[in-house]
């Protein structure tokens, strides 16, 4: 439900180009926003790795902690830019978009290495 949340807190920070005032409201709550999708998707995911029943067999623990610890470094990046948006919302919305490509690349790269050449 939180992903589904997110092009409303979008909207807003596409509004608040126009808008000086409030730009710094709309990075803050947009980074809200992301923080609160990282955390639970980590809670997701911690919850799956105590209980192995519900992976498949074959993942092996090195896949697990590979996952948490690929999406753990982005809860901290995202509270590190919500306090910047409070200085310089402009350069806080390019730290979200650097933490989302970094993320991208981060899965591509996992991907490419786990399939055979």
């Amino acid at each position: 439900m939180a992903v589904a949340f997110l092009p409303f807190p979008t909207k807003l920070v596409a509004e608040a180009i126009h808008d000086e005032s409030a730009e710094r409201a709309a990075a803050i709550f947009y980074g809200a926003s992301l923080l609160a999708i990282a955390l639970l998707f980590s809670a997701l995911w911690g919850a799956v790795a105590r209980n192995r029943e519900l992976l498949r067999p074959e993942v092996t623990d090195e896949e697990v902690t590979s996952i948490l610890l690929a999406t753990s470094p982005s809860i901290g990046f995202y509270a590190a830019a919500i306090a910047l948006a409070l200085a310089a919302p402009p350069i806080a919305a390019l730290a979200y978009l650097v933490i989302a490509v970094v993320g991208v690349l981060r899965a591509r790269g996992d991907d490419a290495v786990a399939e055979p050449a």
